[in-house]
């Protein structure tokens, strides 16, 4: 069967009755589109996909790189691409982790894995699954690391955003492909087996993913079905030795900076993701698609952060002896010691049970109406949930003890010489903190787009427009009063059988590596019984009524964008105008209290328009050489948590003079605004080598931060601390790529290849006190370089990753001091090996420089955290058929 041609459509006959069966199935919404080709039209495997036309994929990191440069060159939009090298394989496990290495993209590690991702430089990314917005739970955004590899096709990273994307993300678009079944020719069979190995954590596990794709030819027309399973367990270990907070102290005459205690976390975690999606495909004539597919997570993690806090001796206390070191005229403590001391020891378990759930299942089709015009829709819906069970049991040291701490290898460091820190009969259970929260998310989305490809060819070349019509649901509450001090006081934790454990074996030159600990799995499985030992109570806490919020926001947008082409000069230009207009509609519920009052609901409804035009020019000075200058508006709304209506106000009497204190929400926020420019110069001079720079400003409005002002409620005056519409900001730079297979260099050196990226950023935001800021995790440089090889059965990659230093956060815990990130470098690789046709070996490592994470009060003489992961190494079997 011929396939439905790209951009303009194919004659054929239509029946009366399939005519009708669509119209009444476009009437319910139904008949659904491809939504996410719309977003890269331009893109030649887009545009086969949109049709169902027959995709091969190619397999390698040539042919990988050949096809991420490729719809890079054709794309509307500013972005960049990674492609899978064959079906499941990607150089990294889950999507978190390869975004790393796309330009301008950063990228955090926490709990075992990548965790924060920002583009140029800031966070509030939109995240998508085949076009279509997904999030988790009462989030913006999805857990990127919660989607394996071994069901994807491609990821997209968009920097700019046309008229016909869902809008959202200032910053940028991260698009999840997963295959159909009509991207394969035939059947296509794909099973993937790891086993992963981290050194710290000292575990081996398993990660399994498997696809079948099949399509046929029936008398109903083309039929498709496809299906992919995957499960990962990873059990890790991250540690820290800290620094407390600095201050200035008197000792021996002199001023000094240090803090007054130190200390070391050690995480460890179990953490279980079952994931699935599947595609259905109905192809009944050239003229009509339908298709039906979803995607599901489940994950199961249990967890404990083990805090060990030493105070430190007083410092000018007689029995003390103090050293220092001198900079800049400051006097910064280097150790501190005492033969007997009574500073506070305490041992805190942090246990988490985490289990969250989410689906998404999406039906549609495109209808070739006439020869020139193409109907197509979408109807989605969405569900996640999260739960949390996170109790805490503090516990103390009280005897007599000879102590020793400071900085020591850019940390701090303390130390107990004769003392035995891990009998649980020297410890005394002192407070419990009982914590919870829970969170839901729900959405149901329906778009409709029709496209108008005229006969001539004349300045425009299509015409496009549609709707979209959105209503999602949020919700959040956890604990009342979560500190429960013990009331059965002098508790060791020796007398609950099975409490007690002992920290596992800490690394690093930062003093007491191994310490009692309240075993994570027993505070869990039994926290009633905790209770009941040290508060004579097995109840838990009821949900804080004050942190309780609904939120229900409708969008409905309406857009039209024109594709135009035309010759300027004798160079041929092409791109798109378009318009998007949104209207947002908030419905918040929470609740309010003034001291020790009444709890009393509240509800709010707000409603913003915003109107975002977008402009996407691109020159082709050459088959080889491409301009480009996208401009548009683009919006992010704020968090559901800060429309919370509710409030809390403190007590109307003060000791001090100042107005009393409270905080709350703001329901009337308006989403934040960015004016987005890029220009673009690419040089594509062979199918896989290229050479691109992109110059970027990004204009802010309404940046959305929090701040106390002074606020009149019921005739009193409070000091309110609420999120607001108040900075602007501004975001500039530079990024440049470079890509390249040696194929002209003879032997075995034909099979070298490199990619290489940078990206510079300025800029910053307007403080509440009229300052001006860098934004926080924003690095100014940052650069990844990556070699490649394919030659024969073998393949390999070597990848380097580097960004530079970076405010935290500005005025840390009001001490008047930046908490700043020292620059951090990765180094990731992998080799493989194809033992036949359709079985290939891979060996991996990451962390293999077990790059340590450090940051610092201000100056790195006041540091505060050391942070160490696990280096981790597998070994995975890939067959396919």
């Amino acid at each position: 069967m011929e396939p439905i041609a790209s951009g303009r459509f194919t004659p054929a006959s239509r029946t009366f009755a399939l005519r009708g069966t669509v119209a009444a199935l476009m009437g319910i919404g139904l008949l659904t589109s491809v939504s996410v080709r719309a977003q890269d039209a331009g893109a030649a495997q887009d545009a086969n996909q949109a049709s169902g036309a027959n995709v091969v994929v190619v397999s390698g990191q040539r042919q990988a790189a050949q096809s991420a440069q490729t719809i890079k060159k054709n794309a509307e939009q500013v972005l960049d691409s990674i492609v899978a090298d064959d079906i499941g394989k990607f150089p990294d496990k889950n999507v978190a982790e390869l975004l790393g290495r796309i330009t301008g993209v950063q990228i955090l590690h926490n709990n075992g894995e990548a965790s924060s991702i920002v583009i140029r430089g800031l966070g509030g990314v939109t995240t998508l699954i085949n076009g279509r917005e997904m999030f988790t739970a009462a989030s913006r955004s999805l857990v990127m690391s919660d989607v394996p590899v071994s069901m994807l096709q491609r990821v997209d990273v968009y920097k700019s955003q046309g008229a016909d994307m869902v809008e959202g993300g200032t910053s940028g678009v991260i698009d999840v492909r997963t295959f159909r079944p009509f991207d394969f020719k035939g059947e296509q069979v794909a099973v993937n087996a790891r086993a992963e190995h981290r050194d710290k954590a000292g575990k081996t596990d398993p990660q399994i993913g498997g696809l079948w794709s099949n399509r046929w030819k029936t008398s109903i027309g083309d039929v498709g079905l496809l299906g992919g399973l995957s499960y990962q367990r990873g059990r890790y270990f991250d540690e820290a030795a800290w620094a407390g907070q600095p201050a200035t102290y008197q000792a021996n005459g002199q001023t000094v900076q240090g803090a007054d205690g130190n200390g070391r976390v050690m995480t460890t975690g179990d953490r279980k993701r079952l994931a699935a999606n599947f595609s259905a495909q109905w192809r009944p004539n050239r003229e009509m698609q339908f298709y039906a597919e979803g995607f599901g997570t489940k994950i199961d993690h249990d967890s404990q952060s083990i805090f060990f806090v030493g105070g430190l001796p007083v410092y000018n206390n007689p029995n003390s002896t103090i050293t220092t070191v001198t900079e800049n005229g400051k006097n910064y403590l280097s150790s501190v010691s005492n033969p007997s001391d009574t500073s506070l020891v305490l041992s805190s378990t942090q246990a988490r049970r985490d289990w969250s759930k989410g689906s998404q299942l999406a039906v549609g089709g495109i209808w070739d109406a006439t020869p020139t015009i193409r109907l197509s829709s979408e109807l989605v819906r969405t569900v996640s949930t999260y739960r949390q069970e996170n109790p805490i049991l503090d516990s103390i040291y009280t005897a007599p003890h000879a102590v020793v701490g400071g900085t020591r290898d850019g940390g701090g460091y303390v130390d107990y010489p004769g003392t035995d820190l891990t009998d649980p009969s020297k410890w005394t259970m002192i407070a419990l903190y009982d914590n919870h929260n829970h969170s839901n998310g729900s959405a149901n989305d329906w778009r409709g787009d029709v496209t108008w490809t005229p006969d001539n060819d004349g300045l425009l070349k299509e015409l496009s427009g549609g709707v979209r019509w959105a209503q999602r649901d949020a919700s959040f509450a956890h604990e009342l009063n979560n500190y429960r001090p013990a009331t059965i006081t002098g508790q060791s934790p020796a007398s609950v059988p099975g409490l007690s454990c002992i920290s596992p074996q800490l690394y690093g030159n930062y003093g007491v590596n191994q310490y009692y600990a309240s075993c994570y799995e027993y505070l869990l499985n039994n926290t009633s019984a905790v209770r009941q030992a040290i508060l004579g109570t097995p109840n838990g806490l009821p949900d804080d009524p004050l942190s309780y919020y609904t939120d229900r926001e409708t969008t409905e947008a309406i857009y039209g964008k024109a594709k135009i082409g035309f010759d300027a000069w004798s160079v041929p230009v092409e791109g798109t105008v378009g318009v998007r207009v949104v209207n947002t509609k908030q419905s918040v519920n929470g609740n309010s209290r003034a001291g020790a009052g009444v709890v009393t609901p509240v509800s709010v409804s707000s409603s913003n328009t915003d109107v975002l035009p977008s402009l996407n020019l691109r020159a082709n000075f050459r088959d080889d050489l491409v301009g480009r200058i996208v401009a548009g508006k683009a919006i992010e709304r704020a968090a559901f948590g800060d429309y919370n209506p509710g409030v809390v106000l403190g007590s109307v009497t003060t000791t001090n003079g100042n107005p009393p204190g409270g905080t709350g929400g703001n329901p009337s926020l308006k989403p934040q605004e960015a004016r987005n420019l890029d220009v673009a110069l690419e040089w594509y001079f062979s199918k896989d080598g290229s050479l691109t720079g992109t110059a970027f400003q990004h204009d802010f409005k309404n940046y959305i931060r929090h701040k106390t002002t002074t606020e009149t409620i019921n005739g009193q005056a409070y000091l309110m601390d609420r999120p607001y519409n108040t900075d602007t900001a501004k975001l500039y730079g530079f990024e440049g790529a470079y890509q390249q297979f040696f194929s002209f260099l003879p032997g075995w050196m034909s099979g070298l290849g490199v990619q290489a990226n940078f990206t510079f950023m300025n800029g910053g935001m307007t403080e509440p006190d009229g300052s001006r800021n860098t934004f926080p995790g924003m690095s100014k440089k940052a650069y990844n370089l990556v070699g490649l090889y394919e030659r024969g059965p073998w393949s390999a990659r070597l990848a380097y990753s580097w960004r530079d230093s970076f405010v935290d956060t500005y005025n840390y815990r009001g001490l008047g001091m930046n908490l700043i990130v020292e620059p951090i470098k990765t180094l990731d690789a992998s080799i493989s090996y194809k033992i036949t046709d359709s079985l290939t070996a891979t060996l991996d490592g990451s962390n293999l420089l077990d790059q340590a994470y450090h940051d610092y009060h201000g100056t790195p003489l006041l540091p505060r955290d050391v942070r160490r992961y696990d280096r981790v190494v597998g070994f995975a079997l890939r067959w396919k058929h």
